[in-house]
């Protein structure tokens, strides 16, 4: 009976109810400040790729390799395991990049381009697109949409979730090329 009156482990059991409260919290904020950290060098790192590659000088495939060796350092800085991919699309200028499906005429006005009807030609290919971009870092005072992606497996309490261990992370940039060239007008299409 003197053990039940007792409050001297009280504090004890107290302690054992709070801890892993507190743990959880602490743990889930700095594995939320750690994506935040991954973020914000993802997106840092690749606007400042896209600086660089609106600038003159080497060809297409170059820069964007480089950008993506520029964005994989980065990242691989904070998170060496990150698997860094990175996407380049350009197009003929900001409205095409928002709305990226060729204009076209419709005649008919059924929603498709067909029937002979006339469609910009923003990629060169001859065919109507959905997606009039075109891969790459595109020509002078083209607009070029880079996308990268991180994906690392996550760290702390949520690693030991399987369907939460995989953590992906996508930062896009537009940015338009320097004109050191005038830019190429596309050539008019017509659907069949």
């Amino acid at each position: 009976m003197r053990l039940a009156r007792s409050a001297r482990g009280a504090t004890l059991v107290e302690f054992a109810i709070v801890t892993p409260v507190l743990l959880l919290l602490l743990l889930g904020g700095l594995e939320t400040c750690h994506t935040m950290y991954v973020r914000s060098a993802l997106t840092g790192s690749l606007q400042k790729a896209a600086r660089d590659l609106s600038l003159e000088g080497a060809s297409s495939s170059v820069r964007v390799d480089a950008i993506t060796a520029s964005v994989t350092t980065a990242v691989h800085q904070i998170m060496p395991g990150a698997d860094v991919r990175l996407v380049a699309k350009s197009y003929h200028d900001y409205s095409n990049a928002a709305n990226p499906a060729e204009e076209y005429n419709d005649a008919d006005h059924d929603g498709r381009c067909d029937h002979g009807e006339a469609f910009v030609d923003s990629n060169r290919n001859g065919a109507w697109d959905a997606d009039g971009s075109v891969s790459g870092r595109g020509g002078a005072r083209d607009v070029v949409l880079l996308v990268a992606t991180a994906s690392y497996n996550r760290l702390g309490l949520t690693a030991l979730l399987p369907s939460a261990r995989q953590k992906v992370l996508t930062a896009k940039t537009l940015i338009r090329n320097q004109p050191n060239d005038q830019q190429a007008d596309p050539p008019m299409g017509y659907c069949s």
